[in-house]
């Protein structure tokens, strides 16, 4: 056994995600995460307002096909991470939001006009994937755990630990059992049944007019040589949506412009109903 604090914890735990940064606004109410994340050498990114962290943190994901990591702390922290949040989410990016809060005894329930104290929790999950609030220490890596393997589920998105600054600064003495990520989620995607690829590829080689709509799917899967190379065997035009753009260059004469909103937005629907167009999502 070993002193440890919360902050650390959940640190290690990141070094063992691959992260290596984080974006936040450096307060004391969460020293014990940042001063672990600098010992382990993750780099610490410090933004001038807690949304431009959140949106750092949604462009690292994209951008890396890795975690996307922000914090803020309790109160007004939270409070202007919100709206980053909720756009990080809308765009289906990869994003863990560690944020730190009063005491629990203060917090949850809320005590109703406590200093800088709201329902942090409550509110980032009207907006999140998942959200959770840690009620003790040795239910942290438990919970830190189980966001993880939620931010690698499904279509990416927002997920959020709120840590109270009790548990996130003490120093306490524990055995905390640290696993590789193997040890508690998937880390290699689905493969398709060979069905589903033999059905896909008739679909593709007996449409007439093939077109494809790629989305951010291709993005998060690093897809793009892929989705060129399928462009090319079937001539097929392609078009993307806003969050899409660039997973086929611009210059590809297979490429079409997205900016032509009279025409692009009913395309979805359209694409939906015919089978001669390939959809890329």
């Amino acid at each position: 056994m070993a002193d440890t604090t919360g902050g650390e914890v959940i640190a290690r735990m990141l070094q063992a995600e691959r992260v290596e940064k984080v974006f936040g606004i450096i307060d004391g109410t969460y020293f014990g995460f940042y001063s672990a994340l600098h010992r382990l050498g993750i780099e610490i990114v410090t933004p001038r307002h807690e949304t431009s962290a959140a949106h750092m943190a949604g462009a690292y994901a994209r951008l890396t096909g890795r975690l996307g990591v922000c914090m803020a702390s309790n109160g007004p922290g939270v409070a202007n991470l919100l709206p980053g949040l909720a756009v990080e989410q809308a765009e289906g990016n990869r994003v863990l939001a560690v944020t730190s809060a009063r005491r629990p005894g203060v917090m949850y329930p809320d005590r109703i006009g406590t200093y800088q104290c709201f329902d942090q929790q409550g509110t980032i999950a009207k907006l999140a994937k998942w959200s959770c609030a840690v009620p003790a220490f040795d239910r942290l890596p438990e919970i830190v755990r189980r966001a993880l393997r939620k931010s690698w589920e499904g279509r990416p998105g927002v997920v959020h630990v709120d840590v109270p600054e009790s548990i996130m600064n003490s120093r306490i003495r524990a055995d905390v059992a640290f696993l590789t990520a193997h040890e508690y989620r998937r880390v290699h995607a689905t493969a398709p049944s060979a069905e589903a690829v033999r059905r896909t590829a008739e679909i593709l080689a007996t449409s007439r007019l093939p077109l494809i709509h790629a989305g951010s799917g291709v993005i998060h899967a690093g897809a793009f040589e892929e989705l060129a190379r399928v462009a090319e065997l079937l001539q097929a035009p392609v078009t993307t949506s806003w969050a899409a753009r660039g997973a086929l260059s611009e210059d590809s004469p297979l490429a079409s412009s997205s900016k032509a909103p009279a025409w692009i937005t009913p395309l979805p629907a359209w694409i939906s109903g015919r089978r001669e167009v390939a959809r890329i999502s």
